[in-house]
């Protein structure tokens, strides 16, 4: 659904550079007076060129302080950067529409029934936290350590949040008005056709390019012979392990390599020769397609290096990413249906602007 993100990345941290007037010089007949304070430098006013009634809801006036206000309070002085000024101005239309149709939409929530609460909160977070699946769980759970927070913790920070109570009360209610789309097989296969060159496929590597993958155990040239030695034992024992099952490559890779490419099973997608330190594109060099090398030292550590076959361009079969097709296509819809309900609430509320609206497609 469209919300004030973009809006409020344009007000980046900073203050709006003022331009100062020179005082006139007093007559010299007059007597001398007290210093006076200095006058306030005027500031440059957003969106000058826009009518102060920028819309209208019935017989409510919308004005443009109105729109900036809640804009403005996410600055430290109130104030617009000077360098987003020009952008904060070209997007003065998307920041009116956006405010008018929450205040609509709040009112038609209210009116049905879905008001902001704690209460109300505390069910629906509760609800979207039983979806996520347990890796993610413990994922999250680890992140917040880092923090010194607790889920329970942060979810009870989540549900006092009048703006995020507000938030789930406008859910809820577009619930009941937007249903949620189906998408056919037809639709998936007509999408995927236009789109997989752009969208689904991975071009060919360039020529004098490398693929390798490989496991890391880190240690540091100036660690102790202790930790030296750990990690040379460590490194020996995966080889030998890999050389009773080489197919263990991407298994071990992700249990033990202290790289983040552990993520893809060790790969590190493809590269030019001047991209690895030389050690490793020495032993790299030196390996036949899918060979896997002894222990390689470099300044990070002990390597076992694999190297992979060069791609040629790859498409994604329809099978592959029906999933992510069908949800794109359900994405799009969702977007469609927000935009014609808000149209008929603008029309239904007796909306009308008074600057031009870009037109949504």
């Amino acid at each position: 659904m469209r919300n004030a993100k973009t809006v409020m990345s344009l007000l980046a941290a900073g203050t709006v550079m003022c331009s100062f007037a020179a005082e006139e010089a007093k007559p010299a007949a007059k007597p001398a007076e007290a210093p006076k304070p200095a006058a306030k430098p005027a500031e440059p006013e957003i969106w000058a060129k826009l009518p102060d009634v920028v819309a209208q809801i019935g017989d409510k006036k919308i004005t443009k302080q109105e729109v900036l206000k809640p804009l403005l309070a996410q600055m430290p002085d109130g104030k617009v950067p000077s360098m987003m000024a020009d952008q904060l101005d070209n997007a003065a239309p998307g920041v009116i529409k956006w405010f008018v149709d929450q205040q609509i939409l709040e009112a038609a929530a209210a009116k049905a029934g879905f008001k902001p609460s704690k209460e109300h909160a505390q069910k629906a977070v509760k609800a979207q936290w039983e979806k996520v699946g347990k890796e993610d769980r413990e994922r999250f759970a680890q992140m917040l350590q880092i923090q010194n927070k607790t889920v329970e913790q942060y979810q009870e920070e989540m549900v006092s949040n009048p703006e995020i109570q507000k938030q789930i009360a406008l859910d809820e209610f577009l619930k009941t008005k937007i249903a949620e789309p189906t998408v056919t097989e037809a639709e998936m296969r007509k999408y995927y056709d236009e789109n997989k060159q752009k969208e689904f496929s991975t071009p060919a590597d360039r020529p004098g390019t490398f693929r390798a993958s490989h496991i890391l155990i880190m240690v540091d040239d100036k660690a102790d012979d202790a930790a030296k030695k750990a990690a040379l034992d460590q490194i020996n024992a995966i080889s030998a392990e890999l050389k009773k099952d080489p197919a263990r490559f991407e298994a071990l890779a992700r249990e033990k390599s202290g790289c983040p490419s552990k993520a893809k099973g060790g790969s590190l997608d493809s590269f030019s020769d001047k991209e690895m330190v030389p050690e490793f594109q020495k032993a790299l060099e030196g390996l036949k397609e899918g060979e896997i090398s002894a222990p390689v030292k470099t300044q990070f550590g002990y390597h076992i290096i694999r190297r992979d076959k060069l791609q040629s361009e790859k498409v994604e079969s329809f099978d592959n990413v029906k999933e992510t097709v069908g949800n794109i296509l359900k994405r799009q819809k969702q977007m469609q249906a927000f935009t014609d309900y808000m149209a008929q609430l603008e029309k239904d509320s007796g909306v009308k602007f008074f600057v031009a609206m870009p037109e949504l497609k």
